[in-house]
């Protein structure tokens, strides 16, 4: 003969909604997150650096460096057409996984689906070239 109580079954079926509350919530936030991520474009990439070749700014130019936004250039700058990408947004580059690019700069030959990445030496820049790029917008993370 078995006795049961009362209290042990209501503690199990909380636990188990408490069980089932969890992962309703990490299902719906890893989905939220997944989704926001997957705005995905072939964008035709180029390369600059902060040098007087492709900013055509002396480097006892105040400006020299400086982006559109009135930040300094670093590694995860990139050129946009503003009107394609609002800057400020936040990018990932097919390609370097490990980087998040924010469009922080404009250029004059950067219309439409074009985009320039920054590079810190004219050398690495050229080394870039122009390519085919898949640009993917992160609206969360």
């Amino acid at each position: 003969m078995m006795i049961r109580r009362k209290g042990s079954t209501a503690l199990l079926c909380t636990r188990k909604s408490v069980t089932v509350l969890f992962v309703s919530i990490f299902m719906f936030l890893s989905t939220m997150l997944f989704v926001n991520n997957v705005n995905a474009e072939v964008f035709k990439a180029t390369a600059y650096c902060s040098c007087e070749k492709c900013c055509d700014k002396d480097p006892s130019d105040k400006w020299y460096g400086i982006t559109a936004t009135g930040k300094r250039a670093r590694w995860g700058t990139v050129a946009v057409d503003k009107r394609v990408i609002k800057l400020g947004s936040r990018l990932r580059i097919k390609g370097y996984p490990d980087t998040i690019f924010r469009a922080e700069d404009v250029g004059g030959a950067i219309k439409g689906n074009r985009i320039d990445v920054w590079f810190p030496s004219h050398r690495e820049a050229l080394k870039f070239g122009v390519q085919k790029i898949v640009v993917q917008r992160v609206r969360n993370g």
